[in-house]
């Protein structure tokens, strides 16, 4: 069994033809391994090599440089906030799955499979689909903007956004202080922004399944209920409607723009974010 041909469709748009990236490949028995990837053909390579025993990363973002990403190790993470194209912007929302851990430890696969997909019917996820949607509709509301959301199969649904290329003076710290400020004033529990490195992201790559589940990482819209997104996840392949085509916010941007200002103007990191969102 390989991957539907239909996501081929939607990796060109969101990733091109050509560019430096890094895919991540294997699951929590035989480890991960990392290969750096510089064209969509490649992808496909590895896919047929690989699917679907395997889960699948791939980086966020588009690297800058005919340097080999990964040479160097994954620490180094000024390297990645050098290179990376910052042209989009990424919301994750995951779920805690610590009381699934718990529930699964004794169980044998087939019933650890069974608990983890029972658990998902009945509701597990209903905070970050509630969530991500509140966030898309935010977007779209106060920026004018559209973008991909996405449930991992699992434990986590996430929005890609797609921006022209933002000009920051310090856009990792840019970036975690969107997600702080987000998740403050729209009062939000799931949204993920810990990380303050998002230029070294990976994202489970669509149309490829997580092992927990069997569930595919899937895209819908927003409009869909919880138990059709759910569905959702059980398809292997890709709805052409789905692949509509990016657009961008000036006003988004702006936004960006204006909390980078503030960092840079600011001293011993006491930031004022008020007036800005108070003009939206």
């Amino acid at each position: 069994m390989q991957i539907d041909e239909s996501w081929y469709k939607l990796y060109e748009n969101l990733y091109g033809t050509e560019f430096n990236r890094f895919l991540t490949i294997g699951n929590t028995k035989i480890g991960y391994t990392n290969y750096n990837i510089r064209s969509l053909n490649e992808i496909k390579e590895l896919i047929e090599e690989n699917y679907p025993q395997n889960e699948f990363y791939i980086s966020l973002y588009n690297y800058n440089t005919e340097e080999n990403i990964l040479r160097g190790g994954l620490n180094e993470m000024d390297k990645y906030e050098e290179y990376a194209e910052k042209n989009g912007i990424l919301i994750r929302f995951k779920q805690n799955t610590d009381i699934i851990m718990e529930e699964i430890t004794n169980l044998t696969d087939i019933q650890k499979f069974m608990f983890i997909r029972r658990s998902i019917n009945l509701g597990f996820n209903k905070d970050i689909v509630e969530e991500c949607s509140k966030i898309y509709n935010f977007f779209k509301t106060h920026f004018n903007i559209k973008g991909y959301p996405m449930f991992n199969g699992y434990d986590e649904c996430l929005i890609y956004y797609r921006t022209n290329e933002l000009k920051l003076s310090y856009p990792s710290l840019t970036c975690h202080n969107l997600y702080k400020l987000l998740k403050e004033k729209l009062e939000l529990k799931t949204l993920l922004y810990e990380n303050i490195e998002p230029y070294a992201q990976i994202v489970p790559l669509p149309g490829t399944q997580n092992s927990n589940s069997r569930l595919y990482t899937q895209l819908y819209f927003p409009e869909y209920s919880y138990e059709e997104i759910m569905l959702k996840g059980q398809e292997k392949f890709l709805d052409e409607e789905h692949l509509q085509e990016f657009d961008t916010s000036n006003d988004f941007e702006q936004f960006m723009k204006d909390i980078d200002n503030e960092i840079k103007n600011s001293e011993n990191s006491r930031y004022n974010f008020d007036d800005i969102w108070d003009k939206l």
